[in-house]
């Protein structure tokens, strides 16, 4: 009895294991089964889950829905990445127009989004003044809509997301603002999505979405990202229009020149018919210094002259008048020296004195920043000599060629771009030999491409024999690789023989050759440039206007470098004879007694000298070249046809002598003489008036004094009285001009001590408005490392530095957006990543309104790390800003 009980408890035992073992089948068989659908990829398969607490099962389940959480997201980076690269490829082919490229772009991201409606925004910045955002295209229900909208900046949902620049993500609309419609009817969407279109931190508009689904968060941050690429194509587009319209505009102005030249020639034609007349009063001026001064005052160019000491001696008007644009007033005797701030500036002058001192006459450009625009000039410097032939003097002339300096900067632009085509030239062209070598095969076809190849190859020659140009490349060791026959024509005449690996040191002298090794190391080094040069020496007398270029191989590496000369001598000769002409007949007119003025077929002025304005500015007409003579008229019929009867007849080619009568009570023997073009037309008609006033009133008086000598008596004393009167007017007139010069030399003083602190800035940048650059100078660009064309339609920001604080930026914008001056000093970074310590002006720029318009920032240098430092720190503190330190010291 006792075994009974043992036997039972064992069966119950084994009965429960045979249980959970089956269950444990079971669960195992289900697990099998999951895993098994798991890996056919149905990850949506129902989990069999057992009574029992099963942690098998809860981990299968758990994986399963972790693997759908992956298969999910990765879903959704699939179709943000396939979107991405179909609008890639969407903004680099652009269509036909701007327009059709909007269209593409808000149809396309419609339907990618399953959207219903959608617009884009883009801001229109064209007039400054007048800045809003415009539709520029709407698709819905597969219908674009042609629409035209106004929002004006900050108006509306859409005007403030471009002034907060975040994304806007709205599921309550309000009840008018956007209805989708379709032929069913119109409906209130219940999601609307608005994403600015930003690209570093510049808005350049806006994409609207409206749909009655959710858009999900991976949707809007793809539309964000897309928004880069939108804003940065609209970039691109404005950046590539204001080149195009900046090169139309230097183009019209090249136009402008040429037509200016043409009038000079023609007046100059017109002129030579009174050169006898002219030769004639030549000689009766009887002042050398009067005509000296006239001669240097006729021109346009700059002259002035210094002595030993560098003190100032003449100078010309054209001269003092820029000077005055830079805020200086001339004395005689003033050290020139004292016209330039740094002390290396004064040396450098003082230098180029001290050549033309010594006896050389050279040329150089230099370039100056009047008021923010830089100006370029060709300056001549020749010494003087007195009879004993010792120099005394230093003669400087100088010449505005600031038009033609920016017209060569935007041709050599031109240059790298046709570079930039045949290197691409280069490409295809060792793609086709490739090409050939492939197809190889057929000798027959082998013999035609050579013979292609012999064909091209003259034809490269007698393409570059065809100039009058002369042409040669040379390699890396100056021997030459390539010539033209015109170059062979040069040497010739030199007595040297040009030949392939003739080396260059071989053709110049050991005093020469530096300068030309020179100009091929700067062509090696990657620079293409043009420079003018002056042969003479053994009776060769003549000027090239030769460019230099680098000549690289398919690798990219420079191999060689080309040499295009152009004999320039008959040009410069021309140029200089027609001004030398021009000076002369200028100073004849100018120092003529006798009234002057010539008019063309049109009645306007052509040339008018100073006595005829004297004379005739009192009728209060404007006596200046282009100006209408007939004005004098005042638009009565009668008077015009009276004045214009001496003109008819000098038009009909009679010359016309007869008195008139100033309404001063000058009376004047007026001489009209027609003038005639080479083919024997009158093109115009110069007038010729002697004062005979004193003459008709000595022959009037001397009558009367033969009728009636008491009465001249009594008119003598009233005329007394008269002058007496006159002369107290005049002194009373000249204290007042003397009380004027006094506060204007004042202002220009003023205007001087201003200069002269602004001539110590040597970086210089100009931004719109948003903070984007639009214009920089040369010396920015040397120390931040940047070129011009990677600053230009960048923000402002690109400049600054991660040690700078945010609270130093957000004051400078308070300060300059209420029209103050910010000045700071400020620690930028370069472009390789080093920084550089400047002393910054940001000033801002008003219309006439008194509106901002733009700023321009005026920086100096600090080259000194530990100085820039001191006065950081010491501006911080005052700012209540942190301070920064340096080798963990802090700098006081």
């Amino acid at each position: 009895m006792k075994g009974v009980p043992f036997s039972v408890f064992k069966k119950a035992h084994v009965e429960k294991l045979k249980t959970d073992l089956s269950l444990k089948d079971q669960a195992i068989e289900a697990a099998t089964q999951f895993v098994k659908e798991i890996e056919k990829g149905n990850l949506d398969f129902q989990y069999q889950l057992s009574n029992q607490d099963d942690n098998l099962a809860s981990s299968l389940v758990s994986m399963r829905d972790q693997m759908k959480n992956f298969a999910a997201e990765e879903r959704q980076r699939n179709w943000a990445t396939e979107g991405l690269a179909k609008f890639v490829e969407i903004l680099r082919s652009k269509g036909n127009s701007f327009t059709e490229l909007s269209d593409n772009i808000i149809n396309h991201l419609v339907k990618y989004m399953g959207a219903n409606q959608g617009a884009l925004y883009l801001v229109n910045d064209d007039d400054p003044q007048d800045t809003f955002l415009e539709m520029v295209s709407c698709f819905a229900y597969e219908r674009k809509k042609h629409l035209h909208k106004r929002i004006e900046i900050g108006s509306g949902i859409v005007g403030q997301v471009i002034l907060e620049k975040t994304t806007t993500y709205m599921t309550a609309i309000p009840k008018d603002y956007i209805k989708i419609t379709s032929g069913l009817g119109a409906s209130l969407p219940r999601n609307l999505l608005i994403v600015p279109l930003k690209l570093n931190d510049v808005v350049f508009g806006v994409v609207e979405l409206a749909a009655f689904e959710t858009i999900k968060p991976y949707q809007i941050e793809f539309v964000e990202k897309l928004g880069e690429s939108i804003a940065s194509t609209i970039s691109a587009v404005k950046i590539a229009e204001r080149t195009q319209l900046l090169l139309e505009e230097t183009q019209q102005k090249t136009e402008d020149m040429k037509s200016q030249e043409e009038e000079m020639r023609q007046s100059m034609e017109e002129l030579s018919a009174t050169q006898e007349e002219m030769q004639r009063v030549l000689t009766e001026v009887q002042s050398k210094e009067g005509y000296l001064n006239e001669l240097i005052n006729a021109t346009d160019d700059l002259i002035y002259t210094v002595d030993k000491a560098y003190k100032l001696v003449s100078w010309n008007k054209a001269f003092a008048k820029t000077l005055e644009q830079f805020g200086l007033v001339l004395e005689k005797g003033s050290n020139t020296l004292e016209w330039y701030g740094s002390d290396d500036e004064k040396k450098k002058q003082m230098d180029l004195y001290d050549r033309a001192l010594q006896g050389e006459t050279f040329e150089l450009t230099t370039q100056a920043d009047n008021k923010g625009t830089l100006v370029y000039f060709l300056n001549i410097y020749a010494p003087l000599r007195n009879i004993n032939k010792e120099i005394f003097s230093v003669a400087v002339f100088g010449k505005n060629i600031t038009e033609m300096t920016i017209a060569r900067q935007q041709s050599d632009k031109l240059m790298k771009d046709a570079q930039n085509q045949t290197e691409e030239l280069k490409a295809q062209e060792e793609e086709l030999r490739q090409n050939m070598e492939e197809l190889s095969a057929t000798q027959e076809e082998m013999n035609r491409i050579l013979q292609e190849v012999q064909d091209q190859e003259r034809y490269m020659k007698d393409m570059i024999n065809s100039t009058k140009d002369s042409i040669l490349t040379v390699d890396r060791e100056y021997k030459i690789v390539n010539f033209n026959k015109a170059l062979v024509a040069s040497y010739s005449g030199l007595g040297i023989t040009v030949e392939k690996g003739l080396d260059m040191r071989k053709i110049f002298s050991a005093e020469e050759w530096p300068k030309f090794q020179q100009h091929y190391d700067r062509a090696f080094s990657g620079e293409a440039f043009e420079i003018t040069e002056h042969y003479h020496s053994h009776g060769f007398d003549a000027y090239y206007a030769i460019n230099y270029s680098p000549l690289r191989n398919d690798k990219g590496e420079i191999i060689a470098a080309a040499v295009f000369a152009k004999d320039t001598t008959q040009l410069m000769k021309a140029s200089k004879a027609a001004t030398e002409l021009q000076l002369y007949y200028n100073d004849v007119i100018e120092g003529m007694v006798d009234c002057v003025l010539t008019i063309d077929a049109d009645y306007k002025i052509v040339v008018a000298n100073s006595a005829f304005k004297k004379v005739f500015s009192g009728y209060g007409l404007s006596v200046e070249p282009g100006s209408d003579l007939l004005a004098m008229a005042k638009g009565d019929p009668k008077k015009e046809a009276e004045f214009k009867k001496p003109y008819v007849r000098a038009f009909a080619g009679e010359h016309v002598e007869e008195p008139h009568r100033h309404h001063f009570d000058l009376d004047f023997q007026v001489s009209y003489n027609p003038l005639k073009n080479n083919a024997g037309e009158v093109v115009g008609v110069s007038l010729i008036a002697r004062d005979i006033t004193q003459r008709l009133q000595l022959q009037k008086q001397t009558e009367e004094l033969l009728l009636e000598s008491q009465q001249q008596s009594e008119e003598l004393k009233a005329q007394e009285e008269e002058l007496r009167q006159n002369m107290e007017e005049l002194s009373a007139t000249q204290e007042e001009m003397t009380r004027q010069m006094t506060e204007i030399n004042r202002v220009k003083s003023q205007l001087e001590v201003r200069e002269s602190i602004f001539g110590y800035t040597t970086i210089l940048s100009e931004a719109d408005l948003h903070g984007t650059i639009t214009l920089v100078n040369d010396k920015l660009c040397e120390v931040s490392k940047y070129s011009r064309e990677e600053l230009i339609g960048k923000p402002h920001n690109v400049f600054r530095h991660p040690d700078m604080p945010q609270e130093l930026f957000k004051i400078f914008w308070q300060t300059i957006k209420k029209g103050e001056v910010f000045k700071g000093i400020i620690k930028n970074k370069a472009k390789d990543g080093s920084h550089y310590w400047v002393d910054a002006s940001i000033v801002p720029v008003k219309d006439e309104t008194g509106k901002i318009v733009k700023y321009v920032g005026a920086r100096y240098h600090i080259a000194d790390d530990e100085i820039a430092l001191m006065m950081y720190n010491k501006q911080a503190k005052k700012l209540k800003l942190p301070t920064l330190k340096v080798d963990s010291l802090e700098l006081a």
